[in-house]
């Protein structure tokens, strides 16, 4: 495959090329960035404007791939203002438009996030504690920034909106561009173990609440997606038979085999093949923590 990384010099992005530099059925990557970044191997990097839609800079690597991971964004945080989450989803709307040059098949992955549905931390789950695919969205995390609570407002619907866009896209072009959004969890900078996890809630210890306190806690964990697992579901959204699938365009929940957490990965399991292999409490009980 020839594929397209956006965002290729962030921390998902250069993680993902890493992987993608080692496999044998990968004959050529693009990574796309706003900044000047070192390519490997395989990999040729290009420095564009995603938000523009005439920058033929990366326009034309688009059109000719055959799988597209689209992690770039103006602001990748849950602090992302409404202008900023703006110009985000317009780079998603231009590269879909972009995708398979009008003519070829392109599988275009879709890097959402937890924060599409992350109204549910703090609103009743559905009744059998899952969410899944058809779990009516609910997007905007309440998190702690040290300073007191937040909303990821902005961002949580951005990511929200994209799923949207991509299934529209598939189901526009009768499959041709065929597309799996991911609702990445917590895929922290560097080693990303288990044991880190402090940010975002998880680490705030000024909540008065014991069990406000213990539910932030166990959310957030549950959202932790290794560098291993991240690899694992990257790769299978790529390669997947899209025949195997309810539509044209699917989302599947992106967080490593974590026991007892909200987030479905059967969809995962059966539609691209996912097979997460680690367990945040089983690392964090290792560890004399949990």
């Amino acid at each position: 495959m020839r594929v397209v990384i956006t965002g290729g010099a962030g921390n998902l992005g250069t993680k993902l090329r890493a992987h993608l530099e080692k496999a044998d059925w990968v004959e050529e990557i693009v990574a796309i960035d706003v900044k000047p970044f070192e390519a490997g191997a395989k990999t040729r990097a290009v420095i564009a404007d995603l938000a523009d839609p005439y920058d033929q800079r990366w326009r034309e690597p688009v059109q000719a791939a055959d799988g597209i991971v689209h992690y770039a964004s103006a602001n990748p945080a849950p602090t992302s203002s409404w202008a900023e989450s703006a110009a985000s989803f317009d780079m998603t709307a231009n590269l879909l438009e972009q995708a398979g040059g009008g003519t070829r098949p392109c599988r275009f992955v879709f890097a959402s996030s937890n924060h599409a549905m992350g109204g549910y931390k703090d609103a009743p789950l559905p009744a059998d504690g899952k969410i899944r695919m058809s779990t009516p969205q609910m997007s905007g995390t309440r998190y702690h920034d040290g300073t007191g609570y937040k909303w990821g407002s902005a961002y949580g619907a951005t990511k929200m909106l994209g799923e949207r866009v991509c299934a529209a896209r598939a189901a526009a072009t009768d499959g041709r561009i065929t597309a799996v959004s991911t609702r990445i969890g917590w895929c922290q900078r560097g080693a990303n173990l288990a044991t880190t996890l402090t940010g975002g809630g998880a680490g705030d210890r000024s909540e008065q609440d014991p069990e406000v306190l213990a539910r932030n806690i166990r959310w957030f964990r549950n959202m932790w997606l290794s560098d291993a697992d991240h690899a694992r579901l990257m790769e299978a959204a790529l390669r997947a038979d899209a025949a195997k699938w309810p539509a044209p365009a699917i989302t599947v929940s992106g967080m490593s085999n974590n026991a007892g957490m909200p987030w479905e990965i059967d969809e995962a399991r059966q539609w691209i093949g996912y097979d997460p292999q680690d367990d945040v409490w089983a690392d964090l009980k290792k560890a004399g923590i949990a």
